[in-house]
């Protein structure tokens, strides 16, 4: 009769046990999962960031004084504003309002030199290095 008891006490805390293992198991997979998702909204946020860069700054050399990429632009740092944290989105804001101001100069006929395009392009080079570091890609090797 106590070989049975055991038995079925054993029994059940092994199913005991494996229930918890499975719960515990189920809720890291799913926080694995929402992180992964979160580190992929964070890189569309960047790319599309550094690409508006882009864009705006060739709407600038073309003359456009009333330049689609500055709204994208503003749209997207307001997403990295949500998903990054405060050091990050502080940087890419401030960045923004100077590109766009810069990027106004040159629409205005201004050089590059003049609309200060070299700090900048050093400061962004200074935020890329941010965004690889909050995504986890570590500092960028040389080149």
């Amino acid at each position: 009769m106590g070989s049975v008891v055991v038995g079925v006490v054993g029994t059940l805390l092994g199913v005991l046990i494996g229930g918890a293992l499975q719960q515990l198991q189920a809720r890291l997979t799913r926080r694995w999962q929402q992180e992964d998702a979160f580190s992929a909204a964070k890189q569309v946020a960047y790319s599309e960031y550094l690409r508006s860069i882009s864009a705006s700054y060739g709407q600038a050399k073309s003359g456009q004084r009333d330049r689609s990429e500055d709204g994208r632009l503003h749209a997207v740092t307001a997403q990295i504003e949500i998903l990054a944290g405060q050091r990050v989105a502080i940087e890419a804001r401030e960045l923004v309002e100077r590109i766009i101001e810069a990027h106004s100069m040159i629409a205005a006929g201004a050089g590059d030199e003049q609309a200060g395009v070299p700090e900048i392009d050093r400061d962004r080079h200074a935020v890329i290095e941010l965004f690889k570091t909050d995504l986890g890609l570590g500092p960028a090797g040389p080149g």
